[in-house]
């Protein structure tokens, strides 16, 4: 067990981006200061236990497909150790989140880790590993208005948050579709296939993608040629190039479009 592996065993990509992405959208809904930065500690360490979780709970698969990347492989994390982290972590995050969004943000934010910790024990090896990503991202937006005290969030944001989760979700997991197929692990992904996951993606994200446009050109129409644009430039990204890692980067990068101005619009 190294301080390393523990950290990597937190997918420290996805924590960081996830914590960042939430406390950006925060802000633009009217979280400042100490409430800010309480926010910021509340996604994080809710992060941090799905991170942890997911790595012990998949470390027997692992160890079984030999996934050298993953730290409990390569002996740097021990899902001994992760378990009790994991779990002290969730209810550290529960605590907080009901501390800084009240009871009734608080509970959004509770279900979305109660959502994310389901797709780890339960339905990530399954063709319903899309569904928790719905319930998670769907449940942000209430979260983060009801806990600045703006009340509901406009039903635009209930739609756009969790069809952006779901085609990033598709989308992280197109790169190891036959990997995991020849595995013999699951996920909606591997039901669908390389090339309906694509497809699907890159449908979700034009969707998500035009009602952010539609919202962002009626105050600032230049926001929602931005969000075509990059749409755009990612699909051509994706279209000259053969690699299966470069239509998930290209996906990601028009989500990154998408993510800014969303912040932006609400700002």
């Amino acid at each position: 067990m190294s301080l390393g592996g523990f950290v990597r065993a937190c997918h420290p990509g996805p924590t960081a981006v996830m914590t960042v992405l939430i406390t950006m959208v925060g802000w633009s809904l009217g979280w400042h200061g100490w409430s800010l930065l309480g926010l910021a500690s509340c996604v994080l360490v809710g992060q941090l236990s799905v991170g942890w979780s997911n790595d012990a709970h998949d470390a027997r698969m692992d160890l079984a497909v030999g996934r050298e990347a993953k730290p409990v492989v390569s002996g740097h994390a021990s899902a001994r150790v992760l378990w009790p982290s994991a779990i002290c972590a969730l209810v550290l995050s529960v605590a907080l989140s009901w501390i800084v969004a009240g009871w009734v943000g608080g509970s959004f934010h509770v279900l979305a880790l109660a959502a994310a910790w389901l797709y780890n024990l339960r339905l990530s090896r399954t063709a319903w590993s899309w569904l928790p990503y719905a319930v998670a991202f769907a449940a942000l937006p209430p979260f983060l208005s009801y806990g600045a005290g703006n009340g509901a969030p406009p039903m635009w944001l209930l739609v756009v948050f969790p069809v952006i989760g779901v085609s990033a979700h598709l989308a992280n997991a197109l790169p190891d579709v036959e990997t995991d197929r020849s595995g013999g692990l699951g996920g909606a992904a591997v039901h669908l296939g390389v090339r309906r996951t694509a497809v699907l993606c890159w449908v979700l994200l034009a969707v998500a993608s035009v009602i952010l446009a539609a919202e962002a050109v009626t105050g600032r129409w230049w926001f929602a040629v931005v969000v075509a644009a990059g749409y755009i430039a990612a699909a051509l990204y994706a279209r000259v190039s053969s690699s299966r890692a470069a239509t998930f980067h290209a996906l990601m990068g028009a989500v990154a479009v998408d993510v800014v101005v969303l912040v932006v619009v609400g700002a």
